[in-house]
C-alpha cells in the first residue's frame, strides 16, 4: 500500500491520501489466540480465513482483534513470561495479519486488557511483580518498563510472511492503548502515546473505554482516536460522545457495540448520518468450525453469518450489520457471491456432517447410487446450516454404495460450486 496506504488524521477525521476514510465491520477477538474450540489454543488456519472472509461478505472495511496484542501469561501466548517471547505463537499472529493485508482489511489491536480474561491483561503484568492492586499497572515503575518492553517487541516484529515490519504495516490502522481501560490515569496514557509515537510513527493510537468519554484524555496531543463502547446500541448517547469528541478535535469511533437487542437500527443511522462517527465495530464475529457448524460463544452477542436458525429479529438484525457496513462508506449494497463449495467430513451410515462456507444460509445435499459422476438427485434441498453441521440421509439403504456432494446458497439466493464427491461405503 506504501506511505499513501496508512490511514491517517486530520483533526477529528480519518483520512487515506486524500480521500476521507470511514469504516464498519466485526470485532473478532480470538484471531491470534482462542478459547472456544477444546481450551486455549491458537485458531486454524481454516478458521481465521473463513472469519476473515464472512467479513468481507458482510462489507466490513476494518475489524478490531484483542488478541493480536493482548497475549500475555499463556503457554500459548506472545508473552508467556515475562520478557520470554514466543516464535510459534507471533508466527500465528504474523498469518493473521496477512491475510487481513490480503484482503484489504484494516485492523485496531489493543496492547493489553483491564478484564481477568483467558488471553491475560493488567493482572497479568502486576502478577508477574508480585504485585496484588492491578491498578499498580498504571503507577509502579517495574511495571510499566515491562509494558513498554512488550510494546516494543510487538511494533518491532518483522512479519515471517509478508517480511513487514509491524510498525510499517499500512493493514493496522491503530494500536489501541488497551481494551476498556476505564481507569487509566491521564498522564499514564499521555506517557504510553509518546512511548508508541517514539517508536511507530505510523500508525495512529487510541485509547477505549466502557460507556462515556474520558474528558480527561482528549487533550493529549499523541492520541488520535477515543474509542467508546455502548451495551446496549444507543443513538442518543452516541451522538453525545461524538460532540464531546469531534469538538476536541480528536477521532471517534464506536469500538465495540451490543447488536442483539436495543435500538440497533437507530444507532447504525446515526452512525451514518454523522461524518464525525469514524467508524464502528459490532461485537462479535464467529466462524464456521473446522469439524462442522459454527464455533459457539455464549454472550449473547456472537454473530454467525448470515444467521439462519435464529428467530426473524435476529436475522434481520445481522443484515442490518452488512447493511450499515455499506452506508456508512456511501456504497451500495452488493448481492452476495458464494466462492467457496461446502466440505463433506464425513458420511458414515448415512450421517452426514460438513463444514460450511462464507454466507453458506442454505445448503442442498445431492446422492447418486451409480457413481461419483452421477446422475445426481436432491436429498435435501435448501435447508438452513442451524450449528451442528449434521444431517442425516433419510432414504439410506444399508447395503448400498452411494456418493454425495453439497453446494451452499446465498441469502439472495446466489449458489456456490459443488463440493468434491465422497463416496460412502456399504454398512
Amino acid at each position: 500500500m506504501g506511505e499513501q496506504g496508512f490511514v491517517r488524521r486530520k483533526g477529528s477525521r480519518l483520512f487515506v491520501g486524500e480521500e476521507p476514510y470511514r469504516f464498519a465491520g466485526p470485532n473478532i477477538y480470538w484471531l491470534g489466540l482462542d478459547e472456544n474450540v477444546g481450551g486455549i489454543d491458537w485458531p486454524t488456519p481454516f478458521r481465521v480465513i473463513n472469519a476473515l472472509d464472512t467479513a468481507v461478505m458482510m462489507g466490513a472495511n476494518a475489524l478490531r482483534s484483542h488478541t493480536l496484542g493482548v497475549s500475555v501469561g499463556h503457554l500459548k501466548s506472545l508473552m508467556p513470561r515475562l520478557k520470554e517471547l514466543n516464535e510459534e505463537a507471533f508466527v500465528k499472529v504474523d498469518f493473521a495479519l496477512n491475510e487481513i493485508a490480503k484482503r484489504g482489511l484494516r485492523v485496531i489491536i489493543p496492547f493489553v486488557c483491564n478484564w481477568r480474561y483467558y488471553h491475560g491483561g493488567k493482572y497479568t503484568f502486576t502478577g508477574w511483580r508480585g504485585l496484588e492492586d492491578e491498578n499498580d499497572f498504571y503507577t509502579d515503575a517495574e511495571v510499566i518498563a515491562d509494558f513498554k518492553w512488550y510494546i516494543e517487541q510487538v511494533l518491532n516484529r518483522t512479519n515471517t510472511i509478508s517480511g513487514v515490519k509491524y510498525k510499517e504495516d499500512p493493514s493496522i490502522m491503530a494500536w489501541e492503548l488497551g481494551n476498556e481501560l476505564n481507569h487509566a490515569p491521564a498522564a499514564w496514557v499521555e506517557d504510553i502515546c509518546n512511548y508508541i509515537k517514539g517508536i511507530d510513527q505510523n500508525h495512529l493510537v487510541s485509547y477505549g473505554k466502557q460507556f462515556e468519554v474520558d474528558a480527561d484524555k482528549l487533550y493529549i496531543a499523541q492520541l488520535d482516536i477515543m474509542d467508546v463502547h455502548y451495551y446496549p446500541a444507543d443513538a442518543k448517547e452516541l451522538s453525545a460522545d461524538v460532540k464531546v469528541v469531534s469538538e476536541a478535535d480528536k477521532v471517534y469511533i464506536a469500538g465495540e457495540y451490543g447488536w442483539s437487542y436495543g435500538e440497533l437500527y437507530d444507532f447504525v443511522k446515526e452512525a451514518e448520518r454523522n461524518e464525525d462517527v469514524s467508524g464502528t465495530c459490532f461485537w462479535s464475529l464467529f466462524s464456521h468450525d473446522d469439524h462442522g457448524g459454527y464455533v459457539q460463544h455464549y454472550d449473547g452477542f456472537s454473530v454467525h453469518y448470515p444467521g439462519n436458525g435464529l428467530n426473524q429479529d435476529h436475522l434481520n438484525r445481522i443484515q442490518t450489520l452488512r447493511g450499515h457496513a455499506y452506508h456508512i462508506r456511501g456504497e451500495a449494497i452488493p448481492e452476495e457471491k458464494i466462492t467457496d463449495a461446502p466440505l463433506l467430513l464425513s458420511t458414515a451410515e448415512g450421517r452426514i456432517s460438513f463444514r460450511g462456507v462464507a454466507g453458506g444460509a442454505f445448503y442442498t445435499l445431492e446422492k447418486s447410487i451409480v457413481c461419483s459422476e452421477g446422475p445426481w438427485t436432491t436429498l435435501i434441498e435448501r435447508r438452513p446450516s442451524y450449528y451442528d453441521g449434521g444431517w442425516k440421509d433419510p432414504l439410506r439403504v444399508k447395503t448400498l454404495k452411494a456418493y454425495y456432494r453439497m453446494k451452499a446458497i446465498s441469502t439472495n439466493g446466489g449458489e456456490g460450486p459443488y463440493s468434491d464427491p465422497v463416496e460412502s461405503e456399504a454398512f
